[in-house]
């Protein structure tokens, strides 16, 4: 958030509704800062192995869970695994349903070198870059990839700025 901040960055942090609770003060800087919450489920279970109901419930408990700290609802929901199917997306209700154009696997390697060197190959101009901030790693990637990316002429916009732009890349249900 600081390397955003300081970069005149922002982008989109999508937050499991079992720990939104567990830093309410780290979700509304997020908010005021210009960034984006979006909903990744209530416990991370992958949705298409679940009933109609179940999956509702994983969304709604978010939503409900991040509203009470942000006061917004989200908009946009990445589905754990990015697993999606008809019922996935019909339990959406309206909701943009976003996936990754690039892959980190900062969850996989924990490195920082390795996940900057990844990025700065392979990024391309409307690319949604899947990192994970509960690694350290990914974090100290994070401040080396934002600066980086800008120099290279970049800009980090929230998902929904994205979608603006490149439409084909977030799709609603």
């Amino acid at each position: 958030l600081d390397a955003l901040k300081q970069y005149h960055g922002s982008a989109t942090f999508f937050v499991l509704g079992s720990n939104a609770a567990n830093a309410p003060n780290l979700l509304q800087r997020m908010v005021l800062e210009g960034n984006e919450i979006g909903n990744h489920t209530f416990s991370h279970k992958q949705l298409t192995t679940l009933s109609k109901a179940n999956i509702e419930e994983e969304i709604a408990a978010t939503q409900e869970s991040i509203y009470g700290i942000t006061r917004t609802y989200p908009n946009v929901i990445r589905p754990p695994y990015g697993s999606k199917n008809d019922t996935v997306m019909q339990c959406a209700q309206g909701k943009r349903i976003v996936t990754w154009s690039l892959d980190t696997r900062d969850w996989k390697d924990r490195n920082t070198k390795v996940i900057v060197e990844r990025v700065m190959k392979q990024v391309k101009d409307g690319d949604i870059i899947l990192m994970h901030d509960l690694y350290d790693t990914s974090a100290q990637a994070a401040i080396i990839l934002i600066p980086k990316l800008q120099e290279k002429g970049f800009q980090l916009v929230t998902v929904s700025e994205l979608y603006t732009y490149h439409p084909d890349k977030v799709r609603r249900s």
